[in-house]
């Protein structure tokens, strides 16, 4: 680790590399500027929902859940106003993270909710979960005769884990999930892709590592409420990203082609 003084050396060294670029350059490379147009843009969705008489009545209950009092009433013919501003400050912030959520959930459904059953059926492979062991061995050799052991020899899975496996496993006696099948190595997802819960893989690579797999358990994926909603932000997601680059394309275009300000005349000595 670097010293204090050599630390303030190099801040103050990058602080001048930077003081030297256009502000949003200095954006730009921090990745702050990238998420301010994430965020403005995503505010100018939520800004579209639009919501029946119907919708209007149940939101109340939904921004009021958990909270204390009475839930508060949302005013069917301005919901653009600041109506969260009249509510007691310390429940403010929850309702306004609400509010945001339930308007962009709104907008992406009026926007891809008829593509959401598609896009289902086409990511439903990977959304399966799935609990298996596993144990991450350093040589073939002794991955053969732990392999051995399992299926000849009924030999705890979980306490040759605990006992030889390089990772994580031997502090779980090689339980793995349930975790999403998209979520592993394409590997490992190929070798599940063959086993029935029970079954067991002979060993195999998988980088630096000698691997002992068992699959215990699948669970199919299920369109559910808050699958739902993450799809709906998947289909978002390609538009959101060509929406981005095109702004900030835009920007740099704009800000090369503006004159630069003039340099700033120095002081003179003594004035």
């Amino acid at each position: 680790m670097p010293s204090v003084p050599q630390l303030h050396h190099e801040l103050g060294r990058a602080l001048e590399a930077m003081a030297r670029l256009p502000l949003h350059d200095v954006l730009e490379q921090r990745g702050v500027l990238r998420a301010l147009a994430r965020e403005l843009a995503l505010e100018g969705l939520r800004q579209e929902a639009r919501f029946s008489s119907d919708e209007v009545g149940e939101m109340g209950a939904q921004l009021w859940a958990g909270l204390p009092g009475d839930a508060p009433n949302v005013p069917e013919t301005d919901l653009a106003g600041d109506w969260i501003g009249s509510l007691p400050e310390d429940v403010r912030g929850r309702v306004r993270q609400r509010w945001d959520h339930l308007r962009l959930q709104k907008v992406l459904e009026d926007r891809y909710g008829e593509r959401v059953e598609a896009h289902y059926l086409e990511r439903r492979a990977d959304l399966e979960q799935v609990v298996l062991r596993l144990m991450r061995l350093p040589q073939q050799g002794l991955a053969e005769e732990l392999y051995l052991r399992l299926i000849d020899d009924g030999a705890s899975f979980g306490a040759l884990a605990s006992r030889h496996s390089l990772g994580d496993e031997s502090v779980t006696r090689g339980i793995v999930g349930p975790i999403e099948l998209s979520q592993l190595h394409p590997t490992l997802r190929g070798v599940l892709a063959s086993l029935a819960p029970g079954d067991m893989h002979p060993p195999f690579v998988l980088e630096a590592s000698i691997l002992l797999v068992r699959l215990e358990h699948r669970r199919p994926a299920s369109l559910s409420e808050a699958l739902r909603h993450r799809l709906l932000e998947e289909l978002l997601q390609p538009d959101l990203e060509s929406w981005l680059e095109s702004a900030l394309a835009e920007l740099r275009r704009t800000h090369a082609a503006a004159p630069l300000p003039p340099a700033p005349v120095p002081a003179l000595a003594g004035a």
